[in-house]
């Protein structure tokens, strides 16, 4: 299965849009759902804790933020994958190859980035 021509073109579309993807949500902090793990709840879209409860909730149920940014991506990447794979053989030809590496690498940089006020406490 992994060699074949169609899942080589489903897996780099896919691995190129999640990249992209997850610096998307990461910025606009755009999550499918948010992890409370201390209290065992999970809740759809993005809530900080003083949606629900007063600002020392944030200390007492800290909320988990990336499982929900990786869903995003994934779901993302996923549409946009199934979308590219049939028309792959068309685009590959006007797309310069190496934005499949270029693509990842930026994403980490971003991602680095946009991490980086978490470490300035």
């Amino acid at each position: 299965m992994t060699s074949s021509a169609a899942f080589r073109r489903f897996a780099f579309a896919f691995g190129t849009a999640f990249g992209f993807l997850y610096v998307v949500a990461l910025a606009k902090d755009l999550a499918l759902f948010t992890v409370f793990p201390s209290l065992g709840i999970v809740l759809a879209g993005t809530h900080h804790s003083r949606d629900v409860a007063a600002p020392a909730m944030g200390f007492l149920a800290p909320a988990m933020y990336w499982y929900g940014w990786a869903a995003t991506a994934a779901l993302g990447a996923l549409i946009v994958a199934l979308v590219a794979v049939p028309y792959a053989e068309r685009l590959t030809r006007y797309v310069w190859p190496g934005w499949v590496w270029v693509i990842p690498i930026l994403s980490m940089i971003a991602c680095v980035y946009l991490t980086l006020p978490w470490f300035r406490l």
